[in-house]
């Protein structure tokens, strides 16, 4: 698979005059940067020259090889949020769905809506991380091929609140019916005539999937709806989530013989999801709400590398789980999260803030009352941090190992810890917020538990004002009375001391890896790219040194959760690329299960 990834870059790149100085660094590039650079020649490559079809061939194996590893969710089993009935119709309700995620892992689903540009070929810019892009991308060239020939034959733009159908290609959907939304300024109002043009556009999605094949017994006709214009096309979210339903509703009453049976509202952020609960849960004629309707579900998610990955753990003597801040975002501790900092940190939103990662090497603070005011309400926050029920689950599967495991992670919360982890099975080598130390680094024992310092702290805190009211409550250190920092790999001072005994751990757990005593797997949770060195890399040298006992799961979500393919090839590892909080269960739960047939 590997050979046939490199050959179809090879073969983009010698397409395009501009871009052939960049074969000579194909062959020194590893699978994820071979992905990324394929995703984006493709992304940026004109229909007009149709590809040789050996080549379409290879890049359909690679979108499938692609899919079989990611996590996809039954449309049958997202749960029914309400039901509607047109009079006279004697046909059943329609149902009406809510689910938050990625439209194109939606298997069991007739239709996907895809939210294109009148062009409809797609969007050419790389950068972009729209649906369109999104959509064309999974699909693969075949996507766009199509919707060329369709143009060509219409002989003009599609306009505004129209709709067409095209097959799906690679996606798990039969088919994708795109339709072309009204586009704001950012920031305006939309005008009467834009709401109408966006009604108009879910009518037309469906008035096409109306149209489709009649379904067969006890199949669901079904069609998930994005939020059209809610993306680059600036439509607001709120606005745009009651002009969809009203559609939706005068639809339905329009049509009371359609052979459509579930509308799938799908919300793709968490504030969208909110938005379309809110709106959903609002009385209207004919809509009746199921009872449980706002309730989280459970899904029936599904995964190709589901059985390798299983068998990698069946097999394994010893378990070493490596985890990064995907993990925790999996929980809602999502340091992207502009959500998350808006409720969390309102009143440092002036300093430019946007999100936790965007104050990693802050040093413009106007004061240090204000600089410690932000760190111990972050500190309050992860300290209060509710229980888990993701890390409760994964640290009670590894008690079944019996002391052979090890936890290794680079976020510093302490969650697993908090969750009932043994402090003595951990090592933590970015530090942890739970000790503080001299920002000097002035002797090599200057370091102290956080908790003394935030009890003070939590005394002298205006809640209202998120700041600290009494400057005696910053931390000074005890050996110099110099500055301190909370002791995490923020720079060259880094206090490693505190964490010399979760080291040691690591090393013989390590060791004994590559000394082949027993078989070992590494499950690797939401461990992305920000620090590569520190946990990613290393375990893929563990496995590549470690003489065949030594296997790798890397769970992630999107291009950053691949293995290198030489290393599949090879039956030493695999991943699953799909939301964690659906994805660890489901591997954790079917070993459990195998075991228990086995006993």
């Amino acid at each position: 698979m590997d050979f046939t990834l490199e050959r179809t870059v090879l073969f983009l790149l010698g397409e395009s005059y501009r871009l052939r100085n960049m074969i000579q660094h194909v062959e020194h590039m590893d699978t994820d940067e071979r992905l990324k650079l394929l995703r984006n020649l493709l992304c940026i490559r004109s229909p007009d020259y149709p590809l040789p079809q050996d080549i379409c061939r290879d890049i359909n194996q690679i979108l499938a090889y692609e899919s079989d590893h990611r996590t996809l969710v039954s449309a049958d089993s997202i749960p029914t949020f309400a039901t509607v009935r047109a009079p006279p119709s004697q046909n059943p309700p329609v149902k009406i769905k809510l689910w938050k995620g990625d439209i194109t892992c939606l298997r069991n689903v007739t239709a996907i809506t895809n939210a294109a540009n009148s062009r409809m070929l797609g969007c050419f810019q790389p950068t972009h991380q729209c649906i369109d892009n999104v959509i064309h991308t999974r699909a693969g060239p075949q996507l766009r091929q199509e919707c060329k020939d369709i143009m060509d034959a219409r002989g003009r733009d599609l306009p505004v609140g129209h709709a067409v159908t095209t097959k799906a290609y690679c996606l798990p959907s039969k088919y994708v019916i795109h339709t072309v939304g009204p586009q704001l300024e950012r920031g305006a109002e939309p005008t009467y005539v834009e709401c109408e043009k966006l009604q108009q556009c879910y009518n037309s999605v469906l008035d096409q999937i109306n149209h489709l094949t009649e379904p067969e017994d006890g199949v669901a006709k079904s069609i998930a709806l994005c939020g059209i214009s809610t993306g680059l096309f600036a439509f607001p979210p709120s606005i745009a989530a009651e002009l969809a339903i009203q559609a939706v509703a005068s639809w339905i009453n329009m049509h009371p013989d359609t052979t459509l049976t579930d509308i799938i509202f799908v919300a793709f952020t968490e504030k969208d999801h909110e938005i379309y609960t809110d709106r959903l849960l609002k009385p209207r004629p004919g809509w009746f709400i199921e009872r449980d309707a706002a309730i989280s579900p459970t899904l029936a998610v599904s995964c190709g590398s589901l059985q390798q990955a299983r068998d990698h753990i069946l097999g394994a003597d010893t378990v070493i789980v490596t985890a990064g801040a995907g993990l925790s975002a999996a929980i809602g501790l999502d340091y992207t999260s502009e959500k998350l900092f808006q409720e969390r940190f309102p009143t440092f939103l002036q300093y430019g803030f946007d999100c936790l990662y965007s104050v990693f090497g802050f040093t413009d603070w106007p004061s240090e009352d204000v600089r410690w005011s932000y760190f111990f309400t972050h500190l309050e926050m992860i300290r209060n941090w509710p229980k888990s029920e993701l890390y409760a689950e994964l640290t009670e599967w590894l008690r079944h190992f019996k002391g052979q495991t090890h936890v290794r992670t680079s976020n510093a919360d302490g969650l697993f810890v908090a969750n009932g982890w043994n402090q003595q099975d951990i090592s933590t080598p970015q530090g942890q917020y739970a000790v503080l130390q001299c920002a000097e680094n002035c002797t090599p024992d200057s370091y102290w538990p956080t908790c003394s310092y935030l009890a003070k702290a939590r005394e002298s805190m205006d809640l209202e004002t998120q700041r600290l009211t009494d400057s005696s409550a910053i931390p000074a250190c005890k050996n110099c009375g110099g500055d301190m920092f909370i002791c995490v790999r923020a720079a060259n001072w880094f206090n490693k001391n505190p964490y010399r005994s979760g080291e040691a751990t690591w090393r013989r757990f390590r060791q004994k890896a590559l000394n082949g005593v027993g078989k070992t797997v590494i499950l690797e949770i939401g461990v992305g790219m920000n620090t590569p060195g520190v946990i990613r890399r290393p375990d893929e040298d563990l496995v590549r040194y470690g003489g065949g006992n030594v296997r790798l799961i890397r769970l992630g979500l999107g291009s950053h959760a691949s293995v290198p393919w030489d290393l599949e090839q090879q039956g030493l590892a695999t991943y699953i690329d799909g939301d964690i909080k659906y994805s660890l269960p489901m591997l954790l739960r079917s070993t459990i299960n195998e075991n228990a047939k086995g006993g």
